[in-house]
């Protein structure tokens, strides 16, 4: 929610200041994290998110075996690269 926003990336005046605080893992540009959390953002309380609250989205046992499950049915590297493509990332992390 407190993110700045793209824009201020690409401000020559505080767009070196964001990246520089804003900074990560030396892996992913702070400018992919954005990209993601705005995606993130987007599809939990943004306008693409579900018609419900997100309060509610819980009711199928504890997170931990919700991780579990999810870990063994999902592919989650297709996802990532589903995310990656939808948030605009094109570049491969070193």
């Amino acid at each position: 929610m407190t993110l700045p926003a793209g824009k201020d990336f690409a401000n020559p005046e505080v767009g070196p200041l964001r990246k520089k605080y804003l900074i990560g893992s030396d892996a992913f540009q702070t400018e992919w994290r954005q990209r993601i959390l705005r995606l993130i953002e987007n599809l939990t309380i943004g306008v693409g998110a579900v018609g419900y609250l997100t309060e509610s989205m819980h009711g199928a046992g504890s997170p931990m075996a919700q991780r579990i499950m999810l870990s063994r049915l999902a592919d989650l590297e297709h996802k990532e690269e589903l995310a990656a493509i939808i948030s605009g990332i094109t570049e491969k992390s070193p």
